[in-house]
């Protein structure tokens, strides 16, 4: 065999080997890529911001692609939208729902999740806003007792001060009726004794005229 054949085969054993190779490398790093999205979309799923971001970075280590490109982005205002809600601070996490939605080029896992939470947030403003309207209505309702109550209170002592007025005058009535009583009594029995003296002086002055007419008659 030539020099310049076996040349040749080393050479092309080299090229086989370096496309074996690489080929191995590639094989590799396509695994390793779509395990690290495969984990990053099923931390997504359970909505593990933080370990979804981990794995699209490694994804993105591996090969550099749309949806490791823009997850980062969505990622970024997904935590800050849960952390608006931590603080009930509902626009802001709405706003921040929104523009994950509105990435271009966003991943669609990414956008569902970010629409789920978004209805979340409205359905807690809405809650917030019916909590608001029954605390006000029970504080009327409570502001409508205490008047009530204060209304019944007010009426119970009237009640009992005209039942005691009522009672004070029925006493003094009492009082002065047994006073007429006694007033009465009293009258008749001065009338009593004024008839009594003058029938007295009466009889004696009856007797006078008869004692005055016996002497006359006695002298004659």
């Amino acid at each position: 065999m030539s020099r310049k054949k076996i040349m040749l085969s080393v050479l092309g054993l080299v090229v086989v080997i370096v496309a074996g190779y690489g080929a191995i490398i590639w094989f590799s790093d396509d695994r390793t890529y779509t395990r690290e999205l495969n984990k990053a979309r099923d931390a997504v799923a359970v909505q593990d911001w933080q370990t979804a971001k981990k794995h699209y970075q490694a994804s993105r280590q591996v090969r550099v692609s749309v949806e490791n490109r823009t997850a980062s982005e969505q990622l970024n205002d997904l935590e800050r939208a849960d952390a608006a809600i931590k603080k009930q601070n509902w626009e802001s996490a709405q706003s921040l729902y929104q523009r994950a939605i509105d990435t271009d080029g966003g991943v669609d896992l990414l956008k569902k999740a970010a629409k789920t939470n978004q209805r979340f947030v409205t359905a807690k403003k809405d809650t917030g806003k019916y909590q608001s309207s029954a605390s006000s209505l029970q504080k009327s309702v409570d502001k409508k007792d205490s008047e009530l109550k204060d209304l019944k209170k007010q009426m119970s002592e009237s009640t009992a001060a005209a039942q005691a007025a009522q009672s004070s005058a029925d006493k003094a009535l009492a009082d002065a009726r047994a006073n007429a009583d006694d007033a009465n009594k009293q009258a008749a029995s001065a009338a009593s004794a004024s008839q009594k003296a003058a029938d007295d002086a009466k009889k004696a002055s009856e007797s006078s005229s008869k004692d005055d007419d016996d002497d006359k008659d006695d002298k004659d």
